[in-house]
């Protein structure tokens, strides 16, 4: 059976930087992935790459059977791949049920018509704001929360489209201790739900507890795949972050 997520020779160069140089992996359905790296290792780009947030100059992407290698994010987004960023990327300016219905596929007019928005996806915007506890400033504008409660914001907002596979990038980046654990539940759960995560992460302790497979990469390729055993005691692994 085919991988969920299949990257193969993917590269990408700025100014003749190879910031991704013949990346090549798999994501497995069903599991939390994690992609490390020391800094500057290209995880972020490959990031842009994968989601169609920029375009590579060559090798390909396959997601769930099908080539969606140059695809835009948009249609990556509608084919069932979603993600959030490092700084959260919300509508300042609209609530937080606004962003809601937004990332549900709404336009600017279905949001000022609220009768058009149908009951189902009202309900399952409720539905999530009260599992990630946000139900209580559903009314306030998203520049109104706190560094936290917009990162899960992101979160559920990403949700709102039924992904198959969600990308997090830095997911504990910033956020209190509190916060950390509670970002830990809400991936568990979807994971038990059925998503498949692939999880950008500094923190490692983060990372073990959590991830398995875990994918290395250092100056844009993999370099090891394994549970977090085999990673954490694996020669090119400790080169790497000892000599970054």
């Amino acid at each position: 059976m085919s991988p969920l997520l299949e990257v193969t020779e993917l590269t990408k160069t700025f100014g003749g930087v190879h910031a991704v140089d013949g990346c090549s992996l798999a994501v497995e359905a069903g599991t939390v992935t994690a992609l490390i790296g020391p800094n500057g290792s290209g995880k972020t780009t490959l990031f842009n790459l994968i989601t169609g947030y920029l375009r590579s100059d060559s090798g390909r992407v396959r997601f769930n059977g099908r080539d969606v290698t140059g695809l835009d994010a948009g249609a990556l987004y509608r084919h069932g791949l979603s993600r959030t960023f490092q700084q959260a990327r919300v509508f300042p300016q609209l609530s937080v049920a606004e962003n809601m219905v937004v990332a549900g596929g709404y336009g600017w007019r279905q949001l000022l018509g609220s009768r058009r928005v149908s009951r189902s996806d009202r309900a399952r915007a409720d539905e999530l704001l009260e599992e990630f506890r946000l139900s209580h400033v559903a009314d306030l504008l998203a520049a109104e929360l706190s560094y936290g409660q917009r990162k899960l914001l992101e979160f559920a907002a990403v949700l709102m489209s039924e992904p198959t596979l969600v990308l997090l990038d830095e997911p504990t980046a910033g956020v209190n201790p509190v916060m950390i654990e509670t970002m830990e539940r809400h991936i568990r759960a979807r994971h038990a739900a059925g998503i498949t995560f692939l999880v950008v992460e500094h923190d490692m302790t983060f990372v073990m507890r959590l991830c398995d497979p875990v994918i290395v990469l250092d100056q844009g390729r993999t370099i090891a795949s394994g549970t977090p055993a085999q990673v954490q005691s694996d020669a090119l692994v400790l080169d790497a972050y000892l000599g970054s």
